[in-house]
């Protein structure tokens, strides 16, 4: 076992199927854990979820957060499309005043969101790419205290102007896709790599940035599984992935006791030079207790990983 200080490592309880205190308590152990970044549930693209499944607003959530966390940095991931960009980045600034300046601003393409259920319109591909780049665009130059005109095809504002946080708002932006991954090489200040963690996906896509970011990369995590048990609950939990093979599967998820699951964190950061996030969708809040006492990365001090 590696006896130097405690690498970095964050949570995410994204999902939406645990009850609102229960997402606070998690976020307040993962927290007290030394967990460096918890996220949580972002924007929704189902309007009736299934019984039992609720749907937050990330606004609120991302406050609540804020208020039952100290150390650790928290975000929810936002779509574009669902967004004025003015008042998002007012939402964004209000957020990080809350949390201290512990705030990182996520973003996502959105696909697969069924938005027509939420009265919106259901953009192609390329739309959402271009929403996105606009959005963000005029977000960064709000967040920065700037005075905003734009007639773009999606961000239309006219001198508009926030009051921007105190401290800058970092930017991430999940993308894998060559248009979106252009978006990330000239608006991001982190890139999460929305792929399996395993070298041979992400190389290729790091190497169509035109520039080196630090980078997220999502675990799936069941610590205490077989490595049967986590691989069959990942492919269910991630159909998008159905393409992985049964030992891209197996070596993709986090599985086995607490030091075997550590061992391949660490592999993982060294392989993929990136920051794991521990995805727990899925567990009950006993599960997911569990689980973030067996992945601890047992510090307390702040760690803010975006330069």
């Amino acid at each position: 076992m590696s006896t130097g200080a405690p690498a970095p490592l964050g949570v995410s309880f994204t999902g939406h199927w645990l009850a609102l205190d229960a997402v606070l308590r998690l976020a307040r152990r993962a927290d007290e854990l030394g967990f460096a970044l918890v996220l949580v549930d972002g924007d929704a693209g189902v309007a009736s979820p299934e019984p039992g499944r609720p749907v937050y607003d990330p606004t609120s959530l991302v406050a609540a957060v804020a208020g039952a966390t100290q150390r650790a940095q928290i975000g929810a991931i936002h779509v574009a499309h669902f967004w004025n960009a003015a008042l998002l980045a007012r939402s964004l600034a209000t957020q990080q005043e809350l949390a201290s300046g512990r705030l990182v601003a996520v973003f996502g393409v959105g696909a697969g969101r069924e938005t027509r259920r939420l009265g919106l319109a259901q953009p192609g591909p390329g739309e959402r790419v271009a929403r996105l780049e606009e959005t963000v665009a005029a977000v960064r130059a709000l967040l920065a205290g700037q005075t905003v005109t734009t007639s773009g095809r999606f961000v239309s504002l006219e001198r508009a102007r926030i009051t921007p946080p105190t401290r800058p708002v970092p930017v991430a932006i999940s993308a894998a896709r060559p248009r979106a991954l252009a978006v990330v090489a000239r608006h991001a200040d982190l890139w999460d790599a929305n792929v399996p963690p395993l070298p041979e996906r992400v190389a290729p896509l790091r190497a169509r940035l035109s520039r080196a970011l630090p980078t997220w990369i999502w675990v799936f995590a069941r610590p205490g599984a077989t490595r049967g048990e986590a691989a069959a609950a990942y492919r269910a939990s991630a159909p998008w992935f159905a393409d992985l093979s049964a030992d891209e599967a197996e070596r993709a998820v986090l599985w086995g006791d607490p030091e075997r699951c550590r061992e391949t964190l660490a592999r993982m950061r060294s392989e993929l030079v990136a920051l794991p996030i521990a995805d727990l969708a899925g567990l009950d809040e006993a599960q997911a207790s569990r689980a973030l006492a067996a992945l601890a990365p047992a510090s307390v001090g702040r760690a803010n990983f975006v330069a």
